[in-house]
């Protein structure tokens, strides 16, 4: 079939179900409880799922993330940090950490293979399930990459629940919901972090 006759029939189909209302929800995990406080209760989830978390004013950003990387000194930084972006750039060279962007790393595979950690931002980060949610704008790769991610959440990307955050995401949109470190487990039930993604997951809330 050529091409303009295929477009014109898709064009021509029936369009799919309506997405569901999530305007009202019950009282799922997926939300927030009465009385949780938003950061709180995000710390509280990813915990749950092995990552780690502490809240910065934003001057204090940048060494958060230098001392969040440790001993790593192949690191990759999304595109996606905002106003924090030049400040990390800044402090990573300063510390000695020559980073490369993610965009130009994905064009070596040796250069992917060898990265101790990236640095992203992030669209979202939900409270209810420990979640970020990292979007194509960072390349959603750039969070599973390397054996570390350490991630950089404006307090005001901080959402309740998965409700409010499809609310809030474009339709359509590339996104990825990460929710703490890699993780598998055998027929035995062996735990493993890192096995499909990064062994640890650190993020800073700026506020």
């Amino acid at each position: 079939m050529e091409r303009d006759a295929f477009i014109a029939r898709l064009a021509a189909a029936r369009p799919g179900p309506p997405l569901p209302d999530v305007s009202s929800l019950p009282a799922v995990h997926t939300e927030l409880r009465p009385g949780d406080e938003l950061y709180a209760r995000f710390v509280h989830e990813l915990t749950a799922v092995n990552g780690t978390c502490e809240l910065r004013p934003a001057a204090a950003v940048s060494a958060a993330v230098v001392a969040a990387l440790g001993d790593a000194r192949r690191v990759a930084l999304g595109a996606d940090l905002g106003d924090h972006q030049a400040p990390v750039e800044g402090a990573l060279a300063a510390a000695g950490i020559a980073a490369i962007a993610y965009e130009e790393a994905v064009a070596d595979r040796a250069v992917l293979g060898a990265l101790e950690a990236t640095v992203t931002g992030c669209a979202l980060a939900v409270a209810a399930t420990g979640s970020i949610v990292i979007s194509a704008a960072a390349g959603r790769a750039a969070a599973l990459i390397a054996p570390l991610h350490v991630c950089v959440v404006p307090a005001e990307h901080l959402v309740g629940g998965l409700a409010e955050a499809l609310r809030i995401l474009p339709p359509g949109s590339l996104t990825a919901f990460q929710s703490g470190p890699s993780r598998t487990a055998d027929i035995e039930k062996v735990l493993i972090l890192g096995m499909h993604g990064p062994g640890a997951t650190h993020v800073i809330v700026a506020t």
